[in-house]
C-alpha cells in the first residue's frame, strides 16, 4: 500500500530526539518515518514521501526494486535485463542510455550505497538488496541535498531494517515456490532469529535467505532454456548493545550474492518490437551472465542528552557488478583489418564485452538531533566519504564452440582499465522555527568540498593495429565546492491535516574531463549539474483515520545538465543543457472497515529539454522541447485487501493489485546512434488469497494474470533487443512467526 500497512503501535505526538524507529506504523493509523533524520509522523513531514511497510511488502510479494517502483509514483527503473543492473531515477531526472552517474541516492539504513563520483558508474547500478526482515522502505521525492548530499537530485530511497530487540526471543520463517507460465520454477527460503543475550541490554538479530528466481527466456544459440534464472543468497547479522539508558550501539554486517545466468532479452527485427527468433528468445554464442556482490559493515552509536541525541555512524561498503554482453555483430567487422596488421582470427570467433564496476566506499557521519527547545529544533552534522573505483572494461575474443578466450595477443581486442578516487567532506544543518504550535518554517544548508582523481589507458589488438600500441592518458584531477539549500513552510490546520510548501536544491558532482582527446577550448572540468524543486502539497487523515490522503504539485528547474556532445569532432561530456519538469503525485489509503483496506496512487511527470547545445544535437539528436527518455508520463497503482473471519483463530484473506505505466520513448527523436522507439504502456493485475491460523500463514499469488507482454527497455541495432518483464507467474508461500 502506498502509505503503509495497518497501524500497530503508539508514537509520540511531537518529533522525538531518537531518529530511528523500527516500526513503520504507530497506533491509531499513525505512520512514523525518519526521512528528516528524526522520528516524525508521516503527515507532519513537509515533503512528498511514499512508505511501504514490511508487512505490506510481504503481502504483495514485493521482492525487488522493480516491484516496489511500480507502486511508487514518480519512481522509475530503467531495466537492463538482470537484477542489480540498471538505472533508478525519480521525477524524470535522467538523460537516457549515456548517463554516467546517478541522480537518485540509495541508502541501506544510515549508510549511503550509491557512488557519488561522475565516473563511478553509479548510473548503471540499481541496488537490489533482498527485502527480508525489512521494517519499511521510504522513497523521498524531490532533491534532498541538505540532509543527504550529493546525487540526490531526484530524491532518496531508504531501506530501513528491523533492529535487534533485547526484550525477548522471537523469529520468523518463510518458504515460497514460484512457477512462471511457459518458464521455469523457482523457490525462496528465509529465516530470522532475534536472540536477547542480556535482557534489555544486548541482543543479536540474524537473518539468512536463499532464493532462485525462475527464468522465462531461452538462448537458442546455446540451447539454454529459462536462461535468465537468478540465484540470490546472503544474510545479515545485527548486534544492539544498550549499556545505559542513554547509550546504544548497533553493529551490522551483511552480504549478498546475486548470480544471473543470462539476461531477460528477446531478439527483435531491427528497429521494431517484432520477435526475430520467437517470443522470449534470443541467440548468443554464450549465456551472458551477470554477477552482483554486496558487502557491508557499519557501526552506529546513539547517545541521548537532555537537549537531544548524538548519532555517529561509520560504514565500509564493497559492491561489485560484472556483466558480459555478446558484441560479435559489432566487432567481427574489424577482423579483416586486424588480419592486415598480422592478427588473424579463426573463423569461429565471437566477441564479448566484460564490464566490471567494483567499488569500495567508506563513509562517516556525526550529527546532533535536538529535541524541541522552546520554539526551535534542529539537525546539524558533518559527513565524509572516500570512494575508490577500479573498473576494467575488456572486449575479448572467444571460441564460439567452447566460450574460451583465445590466447594472447588475440584474446584481448580492447582493454580499458579505469581508476577513480572520489573524496568529499561536508557539513550540514536544518533549523525549524515554530512561529506557532501549528505553524513553522525550516531552513537548511549544506556545504560540500569534493575532489576526484582519474586515470586510464587503452590497450589491446585494436590500439596496436590502428595506433601502433597501447595509449596511456595522463592522470586528471578536479575539485568542487557546492552549496545546497532548503526552505519549507508547514501549517497544521488540524491535528490530522497539514499543508506544506517546499523549495529545495540538489546537485550531482562534476569531475575531470576524461575523454581521450580534449581539443583546445573544450571543458577540462565538468561542473556539477543542479536542480531547484518548488512544491506545494497536503497530507491528512480523515473520518477518524479511516481515510488518508496525500498530494503534491511540483516544478523542477534542471541546469548545467551533464550531456555528451561533439566539440571539434571529439565526443566529450559537458554541461550542455537545461530542462524543466512539472508534475503531481497523489496517494490514498482507505480503511472503511476493520477488515478492508484500499490504496491508490497516481503520478504525472512532464519532463522536457529547454536548452541544448548544438554539439548535443549533433551527437544524440536532442533538441529543445524533446521529452526526457525513459520517463512515463503517467503511473498508477491500486491495492485491495479483504480479511474474511472464518471462525475461531482461522482467518482468510483475498486481495488484488493493479499497476499501470504509460508509454515512453527510449531516446531522443533525432538520435542516429540510438534510434528513438516508443515502448508501449503496460497494465497488469495481481491476485492473492490466503489463510492464517495462530502464527501460521498460507498464501497463493497470481501475478500479471492477463499475461501482458511487458518491455522494460530496448537496445537498437541489427538485430535489436527488448528487455522483458516477468510474464504470468504463480506463487505458493508458507510462513510462521514465533
Amino acid at each position: 500500500m502506498a502509505t503503509g500497512a495497518a497501524a500497530q503501535s503508539e508514537a509520540s505526538s511531537q518529533s522525538a530526539a531518537a531518529p530511528e524507529a523500527d516500526s513503520v506504523e504507530a497506533s491509531q493509523g499513525e505512520i512514523v518515518v525518519t526521512a528528516s533524520k528524526r522520528e516524525q509522523k508521516l503527515r507532519d513531514v513537509p515533503s512528498a514521501i511514499t512508505v511501504l511497510g514490511g508487512d505490506t511488502l510481504v503481502n504483495l510479494g514485493v521482492q525487488s526494486v522493480r516491484d516496489y517502483a511500480t507502486l511508487t509514483p514518480g519512481l522509475t527503473v530503467q531495466d537492463s535485463a538482470s537484477p542489480g543492473y540498471g538505472k533508478i531515477f525519480i521525477r524524470g531526472l535522467t538523460t537516457g542510455g549515456l548517463q554516467q552517474s546517478a541522480t537518485t541516492v540509495y541508502y541501506i539504513d544510515d549508510v549511503p550505497f550509491t557512488a557519488s563520483s561522475a565516473n563511478g558508474g553509479g548510473a548503471f547500478i540499481a541496488p537490489d538488496p533482498e527485502l527480508t526482515d525489512i521494517a519499511r522502505i521510504e522513497v523521498l521525492k524531490g532533491p534532498q541535498g541538505t540532509l543527504y548530499g550529493a546525487s540526490s537530485l531526484g530524491g532518496v530511497i531508504r531501506l530501513v531494517s528491523n533492529s535487534p530487540d533485547p526484550s525477548g526471543f522471537s523469529g520468523s520463517a518463510r518458504a515460497e515456490i514460484t512457477a512462471i507460465d511457459g518458464g521455469g520454477v523457482g523457490y525462496s527460503a528465509s529465516a530470522t532469529l532475534n536472540v536477547p543475550l542480556v535482557t534489555d541490554r544486548l541482543a543479536l538479530r540474524a537473518t539468512g535467505f536463499s532464493r532462485e528466481a525462475p527464468g522465462y527466456v531461452d538462448n537458442v544459440g546455446t540451447g539454454t532454456n529459462n536462461v535468465n534464472r537468478s540465484r540470490h543468497q546472503g544474510g545479515r547479522l545485527a548486534l544492539r548493545w544498550t549499556p545505559t539508558d542513554r547509550l546504544s550501539v548497533d553493529v551490522v554486517g551483511q552480504l549478498q550474492d546475486i548470480d544471473t545466468r543470462g539476461p531477460a532479452l528477446e531478439t527483435d527485427v531491427a528497429g521494431t518490437l517484432t520477435p526475430l527468433d520467437g517470443a522470449r528468445r534470443y541467440s548468443n554464442f554464450f549465456d551472458a551472465p551477470t554477477r552482483v556482490r554486496y558487502r557491508l559493515a557499519s557501526v552506529t552509536g546513539r547517545y541521548n542528552t537532555d537537549l537531544g541525541q548524538i548519532i555517529a555512524t561509520g560504514a565500509y561498503l564493497e559492491s561489485k557488478l560484472q556483466t558480459e554482453v555478446d558484441v560479435t555483430s559489432t566487432y567481427s567487422a574489424f577482423f579483416p583489418v586486424f588480419a592486415s596488421a598480422g592478427y588473424v582470427y579463426p573463423a569461429n570467433t565471437g566477441t564479448a564485452v566484460i564490464s566490471t564496476i567494483p567499488a569500495v566506499k567508506k563513509t562517516g557521519e556525526l550529527r546532533f538531533v535536538s529535541r524541541r527547545l522552546g520554539g526551535i529544533e534542529f539537525v546539524a552534522g558533518g559527513f565524509y566519504t572516500h570512494e575508490r573505483i577500479a573498473s576494467p572494461t575488456d572486449i575479448v575474443a572467444r571460441d564460439k564452440a567452447t566460450n574460451a578466450q583465445l590466447p594472447e595477443p588475440l584474446g584481448t581486442i580492447i582493454s580499458i582499465p579505469v581508476n577513480d578516487t572520489y573524496e568529499e567532506v561536508s557539513t550540514f544543518g536544518n533549523l525549524t522555527v515554530y512561529l506557532a504550535d501549528n505553524l513553522d518554517v525550516t531552513g537548511g544548508l549544506r556545504f560540500a568540498h569534493s575532489t576526484e582523481d582519474f586515470n586510464t589507458s587503452y590497450g589491446g589488438v585494436y590500439y596496436t593495429a590502428f595506433l601502433g600500441g597501447p595509449v596511456k592518458l595522463p592522470p586528471v584531477h578536479s575539485s568542487h565546492d557546492q552549496l545546497t539549500y532548503l526552505a519549507t513552510l508547514r501549517w497544521r490546520a488540524t491535528p490530522t491535516l497539514s499543508f506544506f510548501a517546499r523549495a529545495a536544491s540538489g546537485y550531482r558532482p562534476g569531475g575531470p574531463q576524461v575523454a581521450a582527446i580534449v581539443p583546445p577550448g573544450a571543458q577540462t572540468r565538468i561542473n556539477p549539474d543542479t536542480v531547484w524543486n518548488y512544491e506545494v502539497g497536503f497530507k491528512g487523515d480523515f473520518l477518524d483515520r479511516k481515510l488518508s490522503l496525500e498530494a503534491s504539485v511540483y516544478h523542477i528547474d534542471w541546469n548545467n545538465i551533464q550531456l555528451y556532445t561533439i566539440f571539434n569532432s571529439s565526443q566529450l561530456l559537458a554541461n550542455a543543457g537545461k530542462a524543466k519538469v512539472d508534475g503531481f503525485e497523489a496517494q490514498m489509503a482507505a480503511r472503511p472497515t476493520k477488515t478492508l483496506t484500499v490504496t491508490a496512487n497516481l503520478g504525472y511527470t512532464n519532463s522536457r529539454l529547454t536548452k541544448v547545445d548544438p554539439g548535443v544535437t549533433a551527437y544524440i539528436g536532442a533538441v529543445v522541447g524533446d521529452s526526457i527518455p525513459q520517463t512515463p508520463r503517467w503511473t498508477a497503482s491500486a491495492t485491495l485487501d479483504q480479511l474474511v473471519p472464518l471462525g475461531g483463530d482461522l482467518q482468510g484473506q483475498v486481495g488484488a493489485t493493479f499497476r499501470y505505466q504509460s508509454d515512453r520513448f527510449t531516446s531522443f527523436p533525432g538520435s542516429v546512434t540510438d534510434p528513438n522507439l516508443r515502448l508501449p504502456g503496460r497494465t497488469t493485475f495481481d491476485l492473492r488469497a490466503g489463510l492464517s491460523y495462530h502464527t501460521y500463514q498460507l498464501q497463493f499469488r497470481a501475478e500479471n494474470v492477463t499475461n501482458r507482454r511487458g518491455i522494460a527497455n530496448y537496445t537498437p541495432g541489427v538485430p535489436s533487443f527488448s528487455y522483458l518483464m516477468r510474464p504470468r507467474s504463480f506463487t505458493v508461500s508458507v510462513s510462521t512467526t514465533f
